[in-house]
């Protein structure tokens, strides 16, 4: 039941903002289940949501926006699965709480940051840092968000880039779990169980997105950024 509860409010913040469902599930279902059983678990869930939202919102996506940052992040994902269980989870949290934190107070206060712009050719080693904290943590969101936003580009062209690089790491996370031996019968028997519960909070906050304004999207992407970093944080604790 709690679970369930846990995964559906993710799922809702994950088709509202377009991310942080890993973030927010992870560091809950881990006060239940140990950390080798979750993370599979979760990016099954997340492959699930990226490719039915990326669908919906198919005719915004471009390519060209995330294929640098899917390419850098193939050899991440590998490297921190690989150091899944073996690399201290503590410093690692809290640098990226702290990094997270000082973009997006510099996003909310600077009069600056809106006209601060980044290439596509940044792509690859924002897409290393994502993939590597993706397989050890299952938090590749931070570096592909703020990637992302400081392409200033419409809210819907946006979330399709979200879920674009998304769903492309997340399947080689599945791919690297896979190999490492981390997905079990059980994984797939969760899966299956909690899909229905995840698909609906998924859908709700869809509905709800739809709603939204450009500048209250981004505002509101920037929020839950600093609160899936604050997640992740509290996880030492």
């Amino acid at each position: 039941m709690l679970e369930g509860l846990i995964l559906f409010v993710a799922a809702f913040v994950h088709g509202l903002a377009g991310f942080a469902f890993a973030l927010l599930a992870v560091p809950l279902l881990s006060l239940l289940h140990p950390f080798r059983e979750i993370v599979p678990l979760i990016a099954l869930f997340g492959a699930t949501m990226n490719a039915v939202m990326l669908w919906l919102l198919r005719k915004s996506f471009q390519l060209r926006r995330v294929a640098g940052l899917v390419l850098g992040a193939i050899p991440g994902i590998f490297l921190g699965a690989r150091a899944l269980g073996t690399l201290p989870e503590k410093p690692l949290r809290i640098l990226l709480f702290v990094v997270i934190s000082l973009y997006c107070a510099w996003e909310v206060f600077s009069s600056r940051a809106a006209s601060w712009r980044i290439s596509p050719r940044w792509g690859p080693l924002f897409g290393l840092m994502a993939g590597f904290l993706g397989g050890l943590l299952m938090a590749p969101g931070p570096p592909v968000v703020v990637y992302v936003s400081l392409l200033r580009v419409g809210k819907d062209e946006l979330k399709s880039a979200l879920q674009g690089a998304f769903l492309t790491m997340v399947l080689f996370m599945i791919l690297a779990h896979g190999l490492y031996g981390l997905l079990t019968r059980e994984t797939f028997k969760a899966y299956l169980c909690y899909l229905p519960v995840v698909l609906t909070g998924m859908g709700l906050g869809q509905a709800l997105y739809l709603r939204l304004g450009d500048r209250s999207y981004y505002r509101l992407v920037h929020l839950f950024l600093f609160f899936s970093a604050l997640a992740s944080f509290l996880k030492i604790f």
